[in-house]
């Protein structure tokens, strides 16, 4: 493949961000069609080597979990398990092939023009927001939203019935506001992986992750800025050539939390709110996952979570919710105690990263990798192709900048 067809096909990345919510087709009643449901084909592009040994690991874990929400799992609605099934086996081949694969290498060269269209995609969608909030402010509503979700993978009615009752969200090119924000942080972590400071880019993208009003998102942002803060200023030889720096950037940084903190303050007190969406994700649930690590009965197969779910009457705004917007706790009911050890061990992988990071957290490193179990707090919907891409596409751009991690 010429050097010039490559390019290309790396240029596709940032593309997938503006239409990886947009519904090409529909399969059935719960299997919309994107361009990332083709995600495995278009990881062909990129290839260069693949390790079988490290396919047929991934593949392997992927198939053991599946046989275990079998064996040990309630069926509660057979008719949805092979669709169900399906999504985690698709979820499980793609990490594995980006795990696997050895991809082409990004030339310097082509550096900029990458990153060029990652910043059209950001003016794109965050301008795109600010027109969304912009009317709601104005007349009370969106009909940009209502007009953009006829074509999304998933109705947003909700965000718009939240609208209407004076709320402020923005989706964007996205189905909802969470998945909004999530994307944006993919899209950060992306282009950091070029090793370059945008302080710029950078505020578009908080700017963003703000309209979309997703608490979940403006924490993830403050947590991984003041985690490079920690990193590029706590160790010795920092401290004693940049201390002036050190401390004029984390002043800033205070400043802002200190003018965000009653929003903050406003959210944290809504865990404690039944039917607000912060109870919902994070308090609600814990009842459910309590029940699964403590009761032989309390794994639910594939394709039951609905039922499973509202058995448990836990309120998402005036309904009785049917999902789970949690996306570790939907790995506890399906997978009980083999979900815990396997996110233990992934945290200790980073906690030893972490350790190592001060003064050398090369491309943000650590914040990549904590973005995998973080990301899990946006949503439920983590069987998606659509949430796949947004995980593994900065690792895909750090494995084709050869950028080492060992």
């Amino acid at each position: 493949m010429s050097r010039s067809i490559r390019v290309c096909s790396y240029l596709l990345l940032p593309i997938i961000y503006l239409v990886v919510n947009i519904k090409i087709a529909q399969l059935g009643e719960s299997f919309p069609i994107t361009i990332v449901t083709f995600l495995p084909l278009l990881l062909l592009l990129f290839v260069e080597k693949i390790n079988l040994k490290k396919l047929m690991i991934g593949l392997g874990i992927g198939a053991g979990l599946t046989l275990f929400n079998y064996i040990f799992g309630r069926s509660l609605d057979a008719s949805k398990y092979v669709t169900s099934t399906m999504l985690f086996i698709y979820l499980v081949i793609i990490i594995s092939m980006v795990w696997a694969i050895r991809f082409k290498t990004i030339s310097t060269r082509n550096h900029k023009k990458i990153l060029r269209l990652f910043y059209v995609v950001i003016a794109l969608v965050v301008g795109l927001a600010a027109v969304e909030m912009a009317e709601i402010i104005l007349t009370g509503g969106s009909s940009l939203i209502e007009t953009i979700s006829k074509y999304l993978i998933y109705s947003n009615s909700y965000v718009l019935n939240f609208i209407k009752f004076g709320g402020r969200r923005t989706t964007a090119f996205y189905f909802e506001p969470a998945f909004f924000a999530l994307a944006l942080i993919s899209i950060w972590l992306s282009i950091k992986q070029f090793g370059i400071k945008t302080p710029k880019t950078d505020g578009m993208i908080l700017a963003g992750i703000v309209l979309s009003g997703s608490f979940s998102g403006v924490m993830t942002f403050i947590i991984f800025y003041l985690l490079e803060w920690a990193f590029q200023y706590l160790n010795k030889s920092a401290i004693k050539k940049k201390l002036p720096l050190a401390i004029i950037s984390l002043s800033v940084f205070v400043v802002g939390v200190v003018f965000a903190f009653p929003y903050i303050a406003d959210r944290l007190g809504d865990l404690g709110t039944e039917g607000s969406s912060s109870y919902y994700r994070i308090i609600g649930p814990l009842a459910m996952v309590g029940y699964s690590l403590t009761n032989i009965d309390g794994v639910v197969r594939f394709g039951s979570l609905y039922e499973y779910v509202a058995s448990f009457g836990i309120f998402n705004g005036a309904d009785v919710g049917k999902t789970i917007d949690n996306g570790l706790y939907l790995l506890i009911i399906y997978f009980s105690w083999c979900a815990v050890i396997l996110a233990g061990w992934f945290m200790y992988k980073i906690f030893k990263m972490t350790r190592n990071a001060f003064g050398n957290n090369q491309n943000f490193r650590v914040q990549l990798y904590l973005f995998t179990p973080v990301s899990l707090f946006f949503t439920g919907s983590i069987f998606s192709p659509e949430y796949a891409f947004l995980i593994v596409c900065p690792f895909i751009l750090r494995k084709a900048l050869k950028i080492a991690d060992s």
